[in-house]
């Protein structure tokens, strides 16, 4: 009877790997106010989201979709400002070509696209993005082979980034300044999940990819933080590029708990090697973890950047690099004090920020506090509220200047 049991915990365990097989929406971990019995969200990494529209030979449909509403005092010209933004639409599809066969993209639409061609050339507002783009294949839970535009496990946030998913409607200030945004880069590796001993869990990726480009280094006159936005590696075919290492390895121990390493490593460049020349190789480390009980979860993540640079950058003073942090707390009360109430839940978040945009140079840093309050009519919806505090310290400078304070009110739903 024990065999028969461990067989079918086995079977349940990879039918809930399965795409179709899933449909979180009307699972109980998105209606629970108890978090500690939910799927670790790094674990399901992209295969952890709802799926609403079902057609023949195994394709899924659905997406997700966020506007906001922002207003915020600006000392330096002692006026308020304010917009409305549809900040995100988020198209996903994915598709169960076999069993062990699956397909899988995003593909982003920023602050309301409009693209026009004028001329020849794309003109507009807004922004196109693929997020991610990846064909798998299992051979076993535990051996799993990915390649595409794969989106690259450099701390945890970025392979759980979704704004529905997210107690607050800023993403954290190290997500987005040190490791750069929301990042998916083309290649090919391999990810899995292993259970070493009851309720641990330990899951892997491990990819090679495009490094990044000299649009690390290629910065303003004067500046002296490095510009790691702009310097994802080409998606094209691009045979002038650098390849790197990316991967993380996540371990919980017990329900509830998980800590994450993670790793980005490589030359950075146009992959041409001269004779004599110094290497040249950038590095993000991040370091990621969570924490729930009931209620309550902690979490927070840290990373940081470092690069090789050349003999004039480092005569202009240019940072090698950039760290930073968030620490964030949910409590999670109220469920059913509002219609519908059998999935309706209240969340209230504190969260605080801080980067070093240039880790050699003195100031140059940013910080945030912020206070949120959200409501839940699902899992999968969510209004929310937030008062920032944002402090900067010009670089060359020891001294903070005073908070510029923000409003956010924001709606995220999967769709």
């Amino acid at each position: 009877m024990q065999r028969q049991i461990d067989s079918l915990r086995e079977v349940a365990r990879r039918q809930d790997d399965r795409l179709i097989a899933l449909d979180e929406r009307g699972g109980a971990s998105r209606t629970s106010g108890d978090t500690s019995s939910r799927p670790l969200a790094s674990a399901r990494g992209i295969y952890g989201k709802p799926f609403v529209r079902r057609f023949g030979s195994g394709t899924a449909v659905g997406g997700y979709a966020s506007t906001e509403f922002r207003s915020e005092y600006v000392n330096e010209l002692h006026a308020r400002r304010s917009v409305f933004d549809a900040h995100r639409v988020v198209p996903f599809i994915f598709s169960e070509i076999t069993d062990r066969l699956h397909f899988g993209t995003e593909i982003e639409f920023e602050h309301g696209t409009r693209l026009e061609v004028v001329h020849g050339e794309a003109e507009g507002a807004g922004e196109v993005n693929l997020e991610f783009a990846t064909l798998d294949y299992r051979f076993t839970e535990a051996l799993n082979l990915r390649a595409g535009v794969i989106l690259s496990p450099i701390g945890r946030f970025n392979i759980t980034h979704d704004d529905p998913v997210n107690e607050l409607t800023d993403r954290p200030l190290v997500t987005q300044r040190v490791i750069p945004g929301t990042l998916g880069e083309t290649g090919v590796g391999f990810f899995g999940s292993l259970y070493p001993f009851e309720q641990a869990l330990v899951t892997y990726e491990a990819y090679v990819v495009n490094g990044f480009t000299n649009d690390l280094t290629r910065i303003a006159p004067g500046e002296k933080r490095l510009n790691v936005h702009d310097a994802p590696g080409t998606r094209g075919a691009d045979d002038a590029s650098t390849k790197n290492f990316v991967g993380r390895l996540g371990v919980s121990p017990l329900l509830g708990v998980e800590i994450g390493v993670s790793a980005h490593v490589g030359p950075y460049g146009d992959g041409v090697e001269l004779p004599g020349a110094p290497s040249r190789n950038a590095t993000i480390l991040a370091v990621d973890g969570s924490w729930r009980r009931g209620p309550l979860e902690v979490l927070g993540e840290g990373a940081r950047l470092r690069a090789d640079l050349s003999d004039s950058l480092r005569t202009a003073g240019v940072s090698r690099g950039s760290a930073g942090y968030y620490l964030q707390g949910n409590y999670r009360f109220g469920q059913g004090w509002l219609a519908p109430k059998p999935t309706s839940t209240f969340t209230g978040v504190v969260r605080w920020d801080q980067v070093n945009f240039a880790t050699d140079v003195p100031g140059d840093t940013e910080q945030r506090l912020s206070l949120g309050l959200n409501w839940r009519p699902i899992g999968d919806a969510a209004f929310k509220s937030e008062y920032q505090w944002n402090w900067s310290t010009p670089s060359q400078s020891t001294v903070r200047g005073p908070a510029e304070r923000r409003v956010v009110f924001s709606l995220a739903s999967y769709f």
